[in-house]
C-alpha cells in the first residue's frame, strides 16, 4: 500500500493522540468516557488519514474538483490538541472541585461533632 507525505502525518498524529490518551487514563488524570472519545477521535483521524479513497468519495458527493488544503487539516488537527487540552484541564478542575468539597464537608462535619462534643462535656 503506497502511502501520501500526509497520510503518514494523519497516522502519526492520531497515534500520538491515542498515546497521550492512554498515559493520562494509566495516570489516572481522565476518567473512562474521556478516554473513549478521545481514543474514537484519534482512531478516526487514523482511519481517514489512512484511506484516502474515503476523501475521494466525500469530493464526489459534495461535487467539488479541489482537494482539502493543508492549512485545513492542520488547522483541524491543531483544534483537536487545543479541545483534548482543555478537556483535560476540565477533567482535572472537576477532581480538584470534588476534593475539595470532599474536604469542605469533612471539616464541617468535624467542627459540628467537636461543638457537641463540647456542649455534652459541659452539661456533665
Amino acid at each position: 500500500m503506497n502511502f501520501e507525505r500526509y497520510s503518514l502525518f494523519g497516522i502519526g498524529f492520531s497515534i500520538f493522540i491515542i498515546f497521550i490518551d492512554l498515559y493520562l487514563l494509566k495516570k489516572r488524570k481522565i476518567r473512562g468516557g474521556t478516554f473513549t472519545r478521545w481514543l474514537i477521535i484519534g482512531s478516526g483521524t487514523g482511519i481517514v488519514s489512512a484511506v484516502p479513497a474515503v476523501f475521494t468519495l466525500f469530493y464526489e458527493i459534495l461535487g467539488t474538483e479541489v482537494l482539502i488544503s493543508s492549512v485545513t487539516v492542520m488547522s483541524f488537527m491543531i483544534l483537536l490538541l487545543l479541545i483534548f487540552y482543555i478537556d483535560y484541564k476540565l477533567n482535572s478542575l472537576n477532581d480538584k472541585l470534588t476534593k475539595l468539597v470532599i474536604k469542605m464537608s469533612s471539616d464541617k462535619y468535624d467542627l459540628k461533632q467537636n461543638r457537641e462534643g463540647s456542649s455534652q462535656h459541659k452539661d456533665q
